[in-house]
């Protein structure tokens, strides 16, 4: 970004904004382009107002339609409450917006914004991309250029997106085209049912009878056995993702309640259910479990030699959603986050020296 916008000489190479050389014909690019740089070049001793008078009178704004120009963006960033004071005493999302708006006024034909959100609130985000949308996708006034490091930035506001590892774009094209072609396998969240009251008191009065309803410690695998899975007493440790409920109940009283035992490994044994048959369906190696707590859990699904089909994953789980007791599950692509994450391990080291610069 900052060879597109002139701070930096490229080291080779060409490159056209709007028609212009960016290494011939600076001053015309420059006319072509507002830029939002990471870090704030904000003036300490001038206010939001001067701010925008500035920069709006150096990008050519006829002085007859400044005022409205500037009154204009003050509105559009909500600044209006900050519209006197100075640069210095504004926090660090009201000096985005500012920067944004620095960038946007004067409708350029290209703005480059760098990580326009640093710093912001959720809330402030959500509005400066409101904004950002506004003009590029909805308004089309101008073409946004936008670097950022949050893919749900990338998602909420890019129609084309590229990926960059040392300097190099590795992809290029929609976040659709993107998950398809870089994507590895499918995403399934999955809801098992609880257990109903009935059901739960069948199985305790089958295990335990007219016994104690308080299990100890020294019973657990008894009981898993008279359950019907002795493994099950390998989970009841602080370190499961599900077991570690009844550790936590063994540990402060001393015992685990005979009904949520019996409700834990009737989920335990759902689950396990269901990731046996996916790995029947995927071989155990494509079958990852990513997540799980209480009656959910997230596994990813990829298939050796090829792609996972949705229409497959749809149809696999159809078959026996009511057998496996599925209350709703959804299927995804691969996310955005995921696959930008894959490219960023394969960053390195950049080595060499640009032009015009010593090392």
């Amino acid at each position: 970004m900052k060879m597109l916008t002139g701070d930096v000489i490229p080291t080779q190479g060409s490159a056209t904004l709007g028609g212009f050389d960016i290494l011939t014909q600076q001053a015309d690019v420059r006319r072509q382009i507002g830029y939002c740089p990471q870090f704030d070049a904000l003036f300490d001793l001038l206010s939001v107002r001067e701010h925008l008078e500035l920069f709006g009178a150096i990008k050519g704004v006829p002085i007859s339609q400044l005022d409205a120009v500037v009154q204009d963006k003050i509105l559009q960033l909500n600044l209006s409450d900050f519209e006197h004071k100075l640069a210095s005493s504004l926090s660090g999302g009201n000096k985005r917006k500012l920067s944004v708006a620095i960038a946007m006024i004067g409708n350029p034909a290209i703005i480059f914004l760098d990580e326009p959100s640093t710093g912001m609130d959720p809330v402030s985000r959500r509005f400066m991309w409101d904004v950002i949308a506004d003009i590029s996708t909805r308004g089309k006034e101008s073409t946004i250029v936008l670097t950022t490091h949050s893919m749900e930035e990338c998602e909420a506001l890019c129609s084309t997106v590229g990926i960059m590892v040392g300097g190099r774009l590795r992809c290029l094209g929609s976040v659709q085209h993107l998950k398809s072609r870089f994507g590895d396998g499918l995403m399934i969240d999955v809801k098992l049912e609880t257990p109903s009251t009935s059901e739960l008191d069948s199985l305790v009065d089958r295990v335990f009878g007219l016994d104690n309803m308080h299990i100890i410690p020294a019973d657990i695998e008894e009981r898993c056995r008279d359950f019907g899975n002795a493994d099950l007493a390998t989970r009841i440790t602080s370190d499961h993702p599900t077991g570690f409920n009844l550790a936590a109940a063994i540990e402060s009283e001393g015992f685990v309640r005979a009904e949520a035992f019996i409700s834990w490994c009737v989920g335990e044994t759902r689950f396990d259910t269901l990731k046996n048959y996916l790995v029947g369906s995927f071989d155990s190696a494509n079958v990852v479990v990513l997540e799980r707590q209480n009656d959910f859990c997230r596994l990813k699904i990829t298939e050796s030699g090829g792609k996972v089909e949705l229409s497959r994953m749809f149809a696999l789980v159809e078959q026996v959603k009511s057998k496996m007791h599925i209350r709703e599950y959804s299927v995804s692509l691969t996310t955005l986050e995921q696959i930008f994450n894959s490219f960023a391990s394969q960053q390195e080291e950049e080595l060499g020296v640009a032009r015009g610069m010593t090392a």
